[in-house]
């Protein structure tokens, strides 16, 4: 399936995945808990990822592949996933 997909596509799963994996690294240096501070890098990149989508002037309905926009949803519901888990781990 990864393989159908466009190249802007593709590049939006490969940011998201990077994201992810550079938040998760980070995340282990904060000292108000290992949840709380992955689940603040996350929301911040959603932020980035808002910035970068108005910046480019993208469409947040879009057709032909994942965009800034996409990006920013799924860092949006990972951050408060992540969050609410954090919550109910104290």
């Amino acid at each position: 399936m990864f393989s159908r997909l466009n190249t802007g596509s593709r590049l939006a799963i490969r940011r998201f995945c990077t994201k992810l994996a550079i938040s998760a690294v980070i995340g282990t240096y904060g000292k108000a808990g290992y949840l709380t501070a992955v689940s603040f890098w996350i929301g911040l990149y959603a932020a980035f990822c808002v910035t970068f989508a108005l910046m480019l002037k993208e469409r947040f309905w879009q057709r032909d592949g994942f965009n800034h926009w996409d990006e920013a949803l799924w860092l949006g519901f990972v951050a408060f996933g992540l969050h609410i888990g954090g919550n109910f781990a104290h």
